[in-house]
């Protein structure tokens, strides 16, 4: 197969999915029916210009340059939450999250925008919010995620 169907092959794998490593484009491209070393990837990868950029959880990820995809804005995101959340508890279906000073209506953005599911609605005044859920269940889940993306 030719060097531009490959180029467009790592491409799409880069766009589609969390790809850290040239062995990971590597082992895709096999599973995908192209004869490639790990060396070729590598020329691929400086060819493509491909950079590695901040994901959720502090993981770096291939990405083509310059361009804003979902996973760049997800990481904007997660600094906002990182940066912003102090403390997170679990009141019945609700969970609180309290925040520094002005910055609970971009950690509920924040949240509303990283598609959480189950969630029902979000409040934010200036240093706290609160988020719905429809069980007591569904909030301690929630807060066990946003603990592990927070870190």
């Amino acid at each position: 197969m030719s060097k531009k169907l490959r180029h467009n092959a790592i491409i799409k794998l880069i766009s589609e999915q969390i790809i850290e490593t040239q062995g990971q484009i590597t082992e895709k491209l096999i599973e995908m029916g192209y004869d490639v070393t790990q060396a070729t990837v590598s020329r691929d990868i400086k060819e493509l210009r491909l950079v590695k950029i901040a994901d959720y959880a502090d993981r770096y990820r291939y990405a083509l340059p310059g361009r804003k995809d979902e996973a760049d804005v997800r990481s904007r995101y997660i600094g906002v939450l990182k940066h912003g959340a102090v403390s997170l508890r679990v009141a019945m279906n609700l969970v609180v999250v309290k925040t520094i000073a002005g910055s609970a209506q971009g950690c509920a953005m924040a949240i509303e925008t990283l598609g959480f599911e189950d969630i029902i609605g979000v409040i934010a005044g200036d240093d706290t919010l609160f988020i719905a859920l429809s069980s007591e269940e569904e909030a301690k889940s929630l807060v066990e995620k946003l603990e592990e993306v927070i870190g």
